[in-house]
């Protein structure tokens, strides 16, 4: 299905990850899942709509928090031989194995976020490996090309398991189905709304698994520290990178400026739905942006990868901020009697998402030397972790205080202001 022919047959397994775990975030994390836990918090006698959100919020951030903690320790454990693809495995199982326990019906609210958690810091721990990876599967003069390919792609893969899995849903938000109606299973009862979406986790889930196999089979770790590994080492290593600041100090005002514009970016991919629901616009509006995202961020992320060439990566960067600037004052626009402007929220994020995604990725990757690249991108997901963080507790407090939806969203503009300053004292590399 996905041949990539141009690429090498490790490139090309790299990228597949992409198509592979892009299903389960836009599935699972962006979509449904916020649904479900409303429906069933609601079912739970939860029925605070801001207290279930802002639980929501918190518990991102917490996630977060937790995956900044120790993606350092997982960057420099993996320096050592064959540890990366052991890591890589480990988290990649803990990530499925949890998601396949979201897709059980009938669970608790409270037992559904906790393994929510689970799965979350598994998935999110895989990727601070997959993207350490990058640097073994490719030249430097590729980096940027291939980053974007792999963003590109896993927007449009994702988007087959995403249709098929939410036919079940469709029929239930169209009213051909009855959501509404309990179907037992033995001592059991299911709303067929709640098995609906169970049955969308389950295909992205398996879409995930499957697609994984070419990156578990064929990439290789190619930059290692060639000793036994040791905790104690690899905690020397890290205390002897901060003692090395002004060697690579540019790297560290970098990370963060990248903690904060991409806070927002991941904000946005986290909260969308839940920020969406707030502000009135329905399940099938809800929907429409998703897809019309996903459509427009497969072009647009490979045209911001050639555009680099052209312009640098600071540009570029410099562009995905100023886009999602806009978009932040149209979503503070939003009411109840414009929703369609969550249609041209949808072309924005399009636009820019997967680009400043891809570019702040190889943009990195090109900055560090490669034989610490592990120790780095445990660093730099650190500060993507704690990007996480900063949004979801702040629109969180302003929910539980009574500040509107609209006005919480505009607080964003901070941390894109800031990361836009702190970028221009960061070298750009588009001739080096």
């Amino acid at each position: 299905m996905f041949k990539f022919k141009h690429l090498s047959k490790a490139e090309r397994s790299w990228v597949l990850y992409d198509v592979a775990n892009s299903a389960f975030i836009l599935t699972v994390i962006t979509v449904l899942f916020p649904l479900l836990s409303r429906n069933i918090a609601a079912g739970d006698g939860y029925t605070d709509s801001s207290f279930v959100s802002s639980t929501f919020m918190y518990i991102t951030a917490g996630i977060a928090l937790f995956v900044a903690v120790i993606s350092p320790i997982i960057g420099a454990a993996a320096n050592y031989k064959d540890k990366k693809r052991k890591f890589f495995k480990f988290f990649l199982f803990m990530g499925i194995i949890g998601a396949f326990g979201l897709s059980i019906p009938g669970l608790s609210w409270i037992t559904l976020l906790v393994i929510f958690v689970i799965t979350s810091v598994g998935y999110n721990s895989t990727n601070v490996i997959y993207d350490a990876f990058l640097v073994d599967v490719t030249e430097e003069e590729n980096l940027d090309s291939l980053s974007s390919f792999g963003f590109a792609w896993g927007y449009i893969g994702s988007m087959i398991p995403f249709f098929i899995g939410l036919i079940p849903f469709i029929l239930v938000t169209f009213g051909m189905l009855d959501g509404d109606k309990v179907i037992a299973l033995g001592s059991w009862d299911f709303t067929v709304y709640n098995l609906s979406i169970s049955f969308a986790f389950i295909i992205s889930i398996v879409w995930w698994l499957y697609w994984s196999l070419p990156m578990l089979n064929n990439v290789k770790q190619t930059y290692e520290i060639d000793e036994e590994y040791s905790l104690k080492k690899s905690l020397v290593s890290l205390g002897g990178l901060f003692k090395e600041y002004k060697k690579y100090k540019p790297i560290f005002i970098y990370m963060l400026a990248y903690l904060l514009y991409i806070d927002v970016v991941n904000s946005v991919i986290r909260l969308a739905t839940t920020i969406g629901s707030d502000l009135q616009v329905s399940d099938t509006m809800l929907l429409a942006v998703v897809v019309i995202v996903q459509f427009v961020a497969f072009p647009c992320a490979l045209i911001f990868g050639n555009l680099t060439k052209k312009f640098g990566a600071k540009k570029m960067i410099y562009y995905g901020i100023f886009v999602y600037a806009l978009t932040i004052y149209t979503v503070y626009n939003i009411n109840g009697e414009n929703t369609w402007l969550m249609l041209v929220v949808a072309v924005m994020i399009g636009s820019a998402q997967g680009g400043i995604q891809a570019v702040s990725r190889s943009f990195f990757a090109r900055m560090v030397p490669r034989e610490r690249a592990n120790e780095f991108f445990g660093f730099f997901s650190v500060f993507g972790r704690f990007a996480g963080i900063f949004s979801p507790f702040l629109l969180a407090v302003l929910y539980r205080n009574g500040v509107s939806v609209n006005n919480s969203v505009l607080t964003l503009l901070i941390p894109l202001a800031l990361g836009a300053i702190l970028l221009s004292f960061v070298p750009d590399l588009k001739k080096q």
